[in-house]
């Protein structure tokens, strides 16, 4: 989806820009959750999938109320 959505809302005028950068900031964001994910896991043990699930809650309440 994180290919999909993007180049779908872009106007395609800007679309090459807007794909680029949200591909990006996606390709962060993995980074980040990987070099991050073993210390949490070491220091909050199972409380870690919760941190992850209550954000995949959230998300999927942002993506039904507004996209």
């Amino acid at each position: 989806l994180s290919w999909l959505v993007p180049s779908e809302i872009f106007p395609m005028k800007i679309r090459p820009t807007g794909q680029s950068i949200s591909v990006a900031v996606n390709f962060a964001t993995t980074f980040v959750l990987s070099q991050t994910f073993l210390t949490m896991l070491c220091h909050f043990k199972f409380a870690t999938f919760l941190f992850y699930a209550a954000w995949i809650a959230i998300m999927t309440i942002f993506v039904a109320l507004f996209l």
